[in-house]
């Protein structure tokens, strides 16, 4: 009878190890099935040079922008090898690798095509800025109709640079951000040696006069980030302005400080702000740390964030205080060592005050809204270049090419952060 139950007992144990085994291999399986998708890594970069006539000026006699064309070139090559276009109406590719295009910027004649259409090849370009791809662009970015049509109408760029040219330019990049595709732009400045073609098609020589010329960056946001940040911390020459058109989504992480700049007797809970009794006369402040190192250099500042970042709660009176870069902060001497690795993790620390908390829980929405800088309205564009004073140094319709991205990105709709904290009496 005793070895009966034995063998009884010992059956039903042996039963119940392999149920659970058989559960724990449904568990890893259905682990594997909800895993999260690797992030996408880059696997082609695509170079483009425009070499359209107007383009032949910059690459005459000892120019900046060969000295600048090379560098990006041989900087980004190193990064991910490059396969190198040249492109007027449509891709040609190049027969040689990077290092023979460097060394041919000094011996090969590359600007002999006609005049592009500007919308065209960002849209030739843009195709190559796939899921994992990276699209490069070199060129002038002059605004223009076909030369057919300025013999017509000599007068059609400057009036329809505002209508029709512009929204070419956003009917491509609207595609391109429909697909997560975002795009940044390097400006630069260089001598010009040779013909330049004003907007009536005119042409007049010059020799060593300034003039700009753009390297576009297309591709998707999270890869766009990173070979941003690698290439540009490699440049010899940095850019003289830089302008980031980012379709990536809004960050919505945060840290909660539970010492950090802190007002009152609150406690931290998951995220949370618990045990608040802040009213009038008697506000609470909290801080909450952020890596906002992928925004552009210009969202990064403390005036573009007291400006433009919104706060709202219908249930309590909340608004920033302060904010600070990690860099900046002095006191972090008593910060716990679980503080301090919150505090290494992130960029910048905003400070909030809670003047009144009206019922018992409150819902704080916190917005930065994309907003794009405008350095290229006045300086760098001009809507006349027949004489040197009118187009030193500027770019013919740049402010439309500009607007036409712009609005293709900047929506009511897209935020650079979104986030959401809960306060609790």
């Amino acid at each position: 009878m005793t070895i009966r139950l034995f063998r009884a007992v010992y059956g039903l144990l042996v039963l119940t190890l392999l149920l659970a085994g058989c559960g724990g291999s449904r568990e890893k399986k259905e682990e594997k099935k909800t895993a999260a998708p690797a992030a996408a890594s880059l696997k082609e970069v695509h170079f483009f040079m425009e070499t359209s006539a107007s383009m032949g000026g910059y690459l005459r006699g000892g120019t900046e922008f060969k000295d600048v064309v090379s560098d990006v070139v041989t900087k980004a090559n190193t990064i991910k090898p490059l396969k190198v276009w040249t492109i007027t109406e449509k891709p040609q590719a190049y027969t040689g690798d990077a290092r023979q295009f460097v060394e041919g910027l000094a011996t090969t004649p590359l600007a002999t095509g006609k005049s592009s259409k500007l919308h065209t090849i960002f849209e030739q370009v843009g195709q190559k800025a796939g899921t994992s791809n990276i699209a490069m662009l070199v060129t002038d970015a002059i605004l223009s109709f076909p030369d057919n049509e300025i013999k017509a109408n000599p007068e059609i760029n400057r009036e329809n640079a505002s209508s029709v040219l512009k929204n070419q330019i956003y009917d491509q990049f609207s595609k391109l951000s429909q697909k997560g595709v975002g795009a940044t732009v390097y400006a630069f400045t260089s001598q010009y040696n040779g013909t330049y073609y004003d907007y009536r098609n005119a042409k007049q020589k010059l020799s060593g006069e300034p003039r700009p010329f753009y390297i576009w960056l297309i591709g998707k946001q999270e890869l766009l980030n990173d070979f941003n940040q690698k290439l540009q911390g490699m440049l010899s020459v940095q850019p003289a302005k830089v302008l980031n058109f980012g379709t990536g989504t809004a960050l919505t992480d945060y840290e909660l400080f539970f010492s950090l700049n802190k007002k009152g007797k609150w406690r931290a809970e998951r995220g949370s702000l618990a045990d608040m009794r802040a009213r009038s006369g008697n506000p609470e402040e909290f801080a909450i740390g952020l890596d906002l190192g992928n925004l552009p250099a210009y969202a990064q500042s403390e005036d573009y964030l007291r400006k433009n970042l919104t706060v709202n709660a219908k249930e309590a009176a909340v608004k920033l205080a302060t904010v600070q870069r990690k860099d900046d902060l002095s006191n972090t001497a008593k910060l716990s060592e679980r503080e301090e690795k919150i505090l290494n993790g992130v960029t910048h620390v905003l400070t909030f005050r809670v003047d009144n908390l009206y019922g018992n829980e409150a819902t704080v929405a916190i917005k930065l809204p994309v907003r794009f800088d405008n350095w290229y309205e006045k300086d760098w564009t001009t809507l006349d270049d027949r004489t040197a004073a009118g187009r030193r140094g500027k770019t013919f319709a740049l402010q439309y090419l500009m607007s036409g991205v712009k609005e293709a990105y900047q929506s009511s709709t897209n935020d650079f952060l979104n986030l959401t904290i809960k306060l609790k009496k």
